[in-house]
């Protein structure tokens, strides 16, 4: 294994612990309180937009990069969940 697998897997694996931490704990606390309270939507949104660029970016790649795709998209599923919560506990 060269330099830039071991490289690709440690930021897959830092990306992985991130998101799989850090997005279902706040998830689950918004779900609970039924409320979004501390939480930005405009950071919420450049969130969803970073992850999905580079999402996007993996996969038009050539050779296609897997670990960039792969430790992304739980960020883009994590971030577009906290997007539905903005949606759903707003105020009315």
């Amino acid at each position: 294994m060269n330099s830039e697998h071991v490289l690709g897997w440690i930021a897959f694996a830092v990306t992985i612990v991130y998101t799989a931490l850090g997005l279902p704990v706040q998830i689950r606390r918004n779900a609970v309180n039924r409320s979004m309270t501390g939480l930005s939507l405009f950071m919420t949104s450049a969130l969803l937009c970073t992850f999905s660029s580079w999402v996007a970016y993996g996969l038009v790649k050539n050779p296609r990069d897997w670990y960039i795709v792969a430790s992304n998209l739980p960020g883009v599923i994590g971030a577009a969940a906290l997007m539905f919560q903005f949606w759903k506990y707003r105020k009315k």
